[in-house]
């Protein structure tokens, strides 16, 4: 195994000898590159020294970079040392400009949309501080713009025209699920109006905030950038910028691999140990490209990461730092396969923490659909993600679109303003008539759909939702077939307004199971409703042996056919439901909905485990708070000729200690009868040792 060696403090005699270390990484990089020209074989390692490298261009990695199992290449940091790498400049020659604020010089025409300090994101000056506005109607184009309270903002400055953004989740009513960023064409007349159309129109109501004005500097915490005189404005938190490291980010990126083709992928690179931080965001973030079949497809100026790969193939990235990103922390896009992703903490993300995205459906040249599927195989486990969507709000822990046969495993993720983790496709309604020259019909739509045969197993997953609606911890839409939801922990996570759910498998999510999960203290604030802990449209989908404890859901289960995509033939069996709302909520039942539902333990203190529906087909005992009217218990058991929760038992579960959240079972607990399989708490998050196995 050859040895190359960098140091923050090597010279530029550096020959890459632990004596004489290269200086920077790029050094060390064109060494290997010749190393691999050659043929060497038997692997390759980097040490990065000890040390802080900024960068002003990314570094990129391509099929020459690396021999793949010929000749493995690893950069890691030197044992037991920190080698952070910034995507960035850091500021430190600063002026008092009084009343709170610094200024620092940065060339002029340099242009940066956030910036960092001391490992915190500073958000631009916006009006207001926090929080968000509301939209008034708009009688034209809801898409051209938005209309304000007269008054509500300051003066701008003319030199500000240019530099000015809002922030805007479109659509109207509960469809506010995405948000945009869009440069500002002008104010005039109560009116903000956008330099290009939003993707959706604006409803009124929407949230949004103006930024981009000195004149909004009011709150510490904030920055604003005069970019024509290169002069930077700071508010610090508290003190001044003289006693922080405040980073203004010059990349989208810091690691760049991609293969020169498809053909001619990238293989056998690993990074190990190292620290990447700071990456700047975009002046316009547009929420999905707007083609025909492209819901959910991201524009490719928003495909970015601090970590991005294309056309590439058995990558590795562990035991690394990814911090404070304009974008996502980790992008992989289009044709990727087989990277693993292990024990990372990824923080205080713009975007979403992991963000794997295969071909949209119809996109690229292929000659089939089989041909297309290149975004799969990775293995992202025992990662620690928090601190999504800083500066996107649909920012999430880990989504997949398009990409499958993944295993997502004994990761915490925690403090997204949306989900979880996400898996998206297209759903059958929404596809072209013909996707790369086949005809699509209903019995072969599902070979063009990716998200498949995924498994999402022993994940911790708390506090998501934050900033979203119709949402859910973990969800999916217009999947693929074969995906898992395996022993997670869903808890402490809320709905504060709109609606949610627990797991969401929202439009065409079919052929899912839903096994051995755990979800806990899920709760609801203000206009908020966590509507049901488990909801599931879709075909086929089996929900069997769950926990659903101690939260404040409507519903403890909910099924829903609409826009034109079926919803049937759905198990429900064997599951503990204990204090968390009603039993069902069968938004429009329909005879087909249910292949079985029996054998389940539900208890709420003793109170009937009611029935929610639009309309079953005998008397209502009332009305219901989720969606159409409530219905007896022994009504419902007498539908299906008495087939359904035939064998259900309401009882106590037998918890050892619900209070204390000790969901173990006691020997003589009911649910055994019904043949509860005990979940295996110690299996949620990240693993101490992960190299005792997979489990």
């Amino acid at each position: 195994m050859l040895e190359i060696y960098v140091s923050a403090w090597g010279n530029d005699h550096g020959d890459g000898s632990k004596e004489k270390p290269f200086r920077s990484i790029r050094e060390a990089q064109a060494t290997v590159r010749s190393l691999v020209k050659k043929g060497v074989t038997g692997g390759i390692t980097v040490i990065v020294g000890e040390g802080t490298y900024t960068l002003d261009e990314p570094l990129r990695f391509g099929s020459g970079d690396a021999g793949g199992e010929r000749c493995l290449v690893t950069y890691r940091n030197a044992e037991g040392r920190t080698a952070e790498l910034i995507g960035g400049k850091v500021l430190s020659e600063w002026k008092d400009a009084g009343n709170g604020v610094w200024t620092a010089q940065v060339p002029k025409g340099v242009r940066f949309h956030t910036l960092y300090a001391d490992g915190r994101r500073i958000s631009k000056a916006r009006m207001p501080a926090s929080g968000y506005y509301r939209s008034l109607p708009l009688e034209e184009d809801g898409r051209a713009g938005i209309r304000y309270e007269e008054g509500e903002f300051p003066d701008i400055p003319k030199e500000d025209a240019d530099s000015l953004q809002i922030y805007v989740w479109p659509g109207g009513g509960e469809a506010n699920w995405f948000a945009e960023t869009i440069p500002v064409a002008g104010m005039k007349e109560g009116k903000i109006l956008f330099k290009r159309p939003s993707c959706w129109g604006i409803g009124e109501g929407s949230r949004y905030y103006l930024q981009g004005s000195r004149a909004f500097l009011r709150e510490p915490g904030q920055f604003h950038l005069d970019e024509a005189a290169g002069l930077l404005y700071y508010r610090p938190r508290s003190g001044s910028p003289l006693h922080e490291r405040v980073v203004a980010p010059a990349v989208g990126r810091i690691l760049h691999i991609q293969g020169d083709s498809d053909a001619e992928r990238v293989s056998g690179l690993a990074f190990s140990g190292l620290t990447f931080a700071c990456t700047d965001f975009t002046e316009d973030f547009r929420m999905m490209r707007e083609e025909p079949g492209m819901d959910n497809a991201e524009p490719d100026e928003n495909r970015n990461g601090i970590v991005y790969m294309r056309n590439a193939h058995g990558i590795e990235v562990s035991d690394c730092v990814i911090r404070n990103s304009g974008t996502c922390g980790v992008y992989l896009d289009r044709s990727v396969e087989d990277v693993r992703l292990l024990r990372n903490r990824i923080e205080r993300m713009g975007h979403t923490g992991i963000y794997a995205s295969g071909y949209a459906p119809g996109e690229g040249a292929f000659q089939d659909h089989l041909a297309a599927y290149r975004n799969k195989g990775h293995c992202i486990t025992d990662n620690i993600i928090t601190d999504g969507g800083e500066l996107v709000g649909h920012g999430s822990g880990i989504v997949l679109y398009q990409s499958g046969d993944n295993e997502i495993a004994y990761n915490r993720i925690a403090n997204m303003p949306r989900y979880g983790i996400s898996m998206k496709g297209l759903r059958y309604q929404r596809m072209p008539e013909e996707l790369w020259g086949v005809p699509v019909t209903w019995d072969n739509h599902a070979s063009f759909l990716f998200t498949r045969n995924n498994v999402i197993r022993h994940n911790d997953l708390s506090n998501v939702m934050t900033d979203s609606q119709d949402g859910g911890i973990i969800e999916s839409w217009g999947i693929g077939r074969g995906n898992a939801i395996h022993g997670n922990r869903l808890h402490h996570s809320g709905i504060h307004f709109s609606f949610g759910f627990g797991i969401y498998l929202d439009d065409a999510s079919s052929d899912v199971e839903v096994t051995h999960n755990l979800l806990d203290h899920l709760y609801q604030t203000g206009e908020g409703k966590l509507w049901m802990a488990i909801f599931s449209k879709g075909i086929g989908n089996r929900i069997i042996n769950n926990l659903i404890a101690n939260n404040e859901s409507e519903c403890a289960f909910g099924t829903q056919e609409m826009a034109g995509e079926s919803n049937r033939d759905i198990v429900i069996r064997s599951n503990i439901v204990s204090n968390s709302g009603y039993m069902y909520a069968h938004v429009n039942w329909s005879d087909e909905r249910l292949a079985s539902a029996d054998c389940n333990l539900y208890w709420r203190g003793g109170e009937p485990p009611l029935v929610t529906s639009e309309e079953l087909p005998f008397p209502a005992v009332g009305e219901s708070k989720v969606w159409g009217k409530l219905y007896h218990w022994d009504s419902w058991r007498s539908l299906a000729d008495g087939k359904l929760d035939a064998q259900t038992i309401l009882a106590p579960a037998g918890f050892v200690d619900e209070a204390a959240g000790d969901y173990r079972l006691l020997p003589a607990s009911p649910a055994y009868r019904l043949g509860w399989q005990d979940i295996d708490f110690s299996r949620f998050g990240p693993r101490l040792n992960p190299q005792e196995g997979r489990g």
